[in-house]
């Protein structure tokens, strides 16, 4: 499993494009199954990475997101994050404050 985190990071973290980023951390999936595990990493007094604590199924549904939006061009991404910016809770802004706040 550890492989596949490398991955998705490698994919979305080490992205060059701040828009794919954006637009992956907007998605409400991604959103929904990564609050669960900064939730499961604070719990545990974050030791590792919220990846850590994600279920296999978890890992392969956020590996398959992340290769949908790492081969995008910016202006693909910043299309795909305003058609989706505000739609839901999960949006990208209201990720990042939750995790400032803490």
């Amino acid at each position: 499993m550890s492989n596949i985190k490398s991955e998705i990071l490698k994919l979305i973290d080490e992205n060059r494009s701040p828009w794919v980023k954006a637009a992956f951390y907007s998605n409400p999936r991604v959103s929904s199954i990564l609050e669960k595990l900064i939730d499961l990493w604070e719990a545990n007094n974050r030791v590792g990475i919220p990846l850590d604590y994600a279920t296999k199924e978890e890992l392969e549904e956020l590996y398959n997101i992340a290769l949908s939006y790492a081969y995008m061009s910016d202006e693909e991404a910043r299309s795909h994050l305003w058609s989706i910016s505000g739609k839901s809770e999960g949006s990208f802004l209201s990720f990042i404050r939750r995790l400032l706040k803490r």
